[in-house]
């Protein structure tokens, strides 16, 4: 049960027309929509092919890892672009709604949302969650012993694991995030980051990037994303995923209809797919992440759901924000980057 929540770039098109300027998308058509999200596209394919089949829209798909700032700039160019976003990270909430990017959601949409803790729909009407992720502890099950199995963050402090265990990349908008929330947490803090950067950490690119070299023997464990390690697992690869006991962060995916959107009822429909079960099950499995509506299993089987999860508390956005100026030279400073 949820204990203490405060709670590259590429372009794959799913019919054969790119998003363009509304100027020049003529006739408009309610026969297709675009959605910009920060998944990957071979993991969220499934839902657009089921939604399509359904309904006969077909999705122009933006799939990066940038996708809040972007619509951000292009909408201050006047560029109409995608109809739903899907993103992570706290801050692009609020970028997003001081731009007046975000409609409110449809009153379809918002009348059916499954019955979940309140944190998941935005007080503003504009956003509500299907998916979630945190951090964990990981390792090779075929390279370290019973006797050196991590545990919680603090195992990687052990001189077993100098050098030898990688970390998410520091300076990015979602790491900062999961930064933030161990260095407000009493527990742990700065002082147990600055232990870790001692402890000669290996910075990954990115979450997928730590897993392989885990898998690879580059490294013998570290912290990483969940969903990046349990993808993995589901494929038979030499590898344990903990949820540190006591408590580990927590973010979640945001989804919204953009403002003036070039083809509303499509993104409508759209919306009201993301919150069915269907598509819950979906990116459930496509993603790798947790669904933050109730009933839908964790993937693979055996896996932890939300709500056998301990959550740090989840920061104020615009405290956030704040901290980024600081956590950033911290973080390079601790880490040696």
């Amino acid at each position: 049960m949820i204990v203490a929540i405060a709670l590259t770039a590429t372009l794959v098109a799913c019919s054969s027309t790119a998003p363009a300027g509304r100027a020049d998308d003529a006739p408009e058509t309610e026969g297709t929509l675009t959605w910009y999200t920060d998944d990957d596209a071979q993991e969220v394919d499934p839902v657009i092919q089921v939604f399509t089949k359904q309904t006969g829209i077909k999705v122009v798909l933006l799939a990066t890892e940038f996708v809040a700032p972007r619509l951000v700039s292009e909408k201050a160019s006047d560029v109409a672009t995608a109809d739903v976003i899907s993103f992570a990270g706290a801050p692009n909430v609020l970028k997003l709604e001081a731009a007046g990017v975000l409609a409110q959601l449809p009153t379809s949409v918002a009348d059916a949302l499954p019955e979940q803790n309140p944190v998941f729909v935005g007080k503003s009407g504009s956003w509500f969650s299907n998916q979630a992720s945190s951090w964990g502890v990981f390792y090779n099950t075929d390279l370290v012993d019973k006797e050196h199995a991590p545990t919680d963050f603090r195992s990687f402090l052990d001189p077993y694991w100098t050098g030898k265990f990688s970390i998410p990349i520091s300076t990015n908008d979602s790491s900062i995030e999961g930064y933030y929330q161990i260095a407000q947490e009493p527990s742990l803090g700065e002082k147990f980051l600055t232990e870790l950067g001692a402890n000669e950490p290996v910075i990954s690119g990115s979450s997928g990037q730590g897993v392989s070299d885990v898998i690879v023997g580059n490294q013998l464990g570290g912290i990483s994303n969940d969903n990046a390690v349990w993808q993995q697992i589901a494929k038979g690869a030499p590898l344990a995923f903990v949820y540190p006991p006591k408590g580990t962060t927590f973010s979640q995916k945001y989804n919204g209809l953009v403002e003036d959107a070039a083809h509303p009822k499509a993104a409508e429909e759209f919306l009201k797919f993301l919150i069915t079960k269907e598509a819950a099950a979906l990116l459930s499995t496509g993603t790798g992440k947790l669904s933050t509506f109730p009933g839908i299993p964790a993937a693979p089987t055996g896996r932890p759901s939300i709500d056998d999860g301990v959550f740090f508390a989840l920061p104020d956005p615009q405290d956030l924000v704040d901290a980024q100026v600081k956590m950033v030279p911290f973080l390079e400073e601790a880490f040696n980057e």
